[in-house]
């Protein structure tokens, strides 16, 4: 199974996905959604880079608006790691690395797919 990082900005919907990778036998790497505190913010910055670099790939779950999402993103591709985004189409997302698709139903199916 997979070590895998989900980057959001909902934390609802972000919680969900992780219990639902984990019902499925995924690790995630950090679990921001939980851990999240508004003071926490310098750590939050290093925890989350390491979980990034522990997984063997990174969800997106791309929503208007987030801000941090974006450079977790940006940080997967730079490091070469594969992305499963869900939800938007940017040019960035037609790097190799980078799986589009359209509901986070069909999250655990692009798992399966792709290469780490």
């Amino acid at each position: 199974m997979a070590k895998v990082y989900v980057a959001g900005l909902d934390l609802e919907r972000a919680h969900r996905v992780m219990q639902l990778l984990k019902s499925h036998g995924h690790k995630v790497t950090y679990d921001w959604a939980t851990s999240y505190k508004e003071e926490d913010q310098g750590q939050k910055a290093f925890d989350e880079r390491q979980g990034i670099r522990d997984a063997d790939i990174v969800v997106y779950l791309w929503e208007k608006g987030q801000e941090s999402a974006r450079y977790e993103a940006g940080m997967a591709m730079g490091l070469g790691k594969p992305i499963v985004v869900v939800g938007h189409q940017s040019f960035f997302f037609g790097l190799p690395e980078v799986t589009l698709i359209s509901s986070d139903d069909a999250i655990i199916d692009a798992l399966g797919k792709v290469q780490f």
